[in-house]
């Protein structure tokens, strides 16, 4: 995902170094598709550019929210561990032990986290993905506090291990989620818009740059050197 995330930025880049090296060929560059004129190339470039730099605004302006998550999930594995071996300390069922195991090991069983690009900003292309895992773990939490609840045995000395901290933890949770929900949907239309200026078949910019490089080939030949000047551009689409 780094990679491709990254990769966006360098197909953007290379379609501009081709625009430029298309408009150095002057009047000789005439192509009869107009898609490749010089005005609609930039016009396709200024429209990719500007999605994908708005898209990793929003995703660094969502930053400080997804880490602020992340640290608040990170340490309550252990925690929903200490509270199973308290309540396996008890006088409750053994049934109703079997049941806080299970809540227990499907809680700590999701894993979370939000892969990073390069310089450190959350990758927009798993922001989505991951999202899911955290809701899920954080509604394990809530049922396992909701049973230990059920329950008289569980009652704890410890006030990290008390309800009513659970509960705090279990809202805490709940609100962080929300707080990352809300920045999904913007950055999911974004992405969309970004990657429809770049991928789109025949009119994005990795396909408008194939059809440029062979009317240039067609324009000076394939092995001339002004053709070998837009060959070496390369353009990749991300993996499905």
């Amino acid at each position: 995902m780094k990679r491709e995330e990254t990769g966006h930025a360098v197909n953007i880049s290379n379609f501009k170094l081709l625009i430029d090296q298309c408009d150095a060929f002057g009047v000789t560059y005439n192509p009869s598709n107009a898609n490749l004129t010089i005005a609609n190339m930039t016009t396709l470039w200024t429209a990719g550019d500007t999605a994908h730099q708005t898209l990793t605004a929003a995703v660094q302006a969502a930053k400080a929210p997804i880490n602020a998550r992340q640290i608040l999930f990170e340490p309550t594995g252990a925690l929903v561990t200490r509270t199973l071996n308290y309540f396996n300390s008890t006088t409750a069922s053994a049934q109703i032990k079997a049941d806080a195991k299970g809540l227990a090991d499907r809680y700590r069983g999701y894993g979370v986290g939000v892969a990073k690009l390069p310089d450190g900003t959350p990758d927009p292309a798993d922001v989505s993905t991951s999202h899911k895992s955290f809701v899920q773990k954080a509604d394990s939490f809530k049922q396992l506090v909701d049973l230990y609840g059920g329950d008289a045995a569980y009652a704890p000395n410890e006030p990290e291990l008390k309800l009513v901290q659970l509960t705090a933890v279990a809202s805490a949770m709940k609100t962080a989620n929300g707080a990352i929900g809300m920045i999904i949907a913007p950055v999911n239309t974004l992405r969309v818009e970004r990657n429809k200026a770049l991928y789109e078949k025949d009119t994005g910019m990795v396909d408008q740059a194939r059809d440029c490089k062979n009317y240039v080939k067609a324009l000076y030949g394939a092995t001339a050197p002004e053709a070998k000047l837009v060959t070496w551009l390369r353009f990749k689409r991300p993996s499905a």
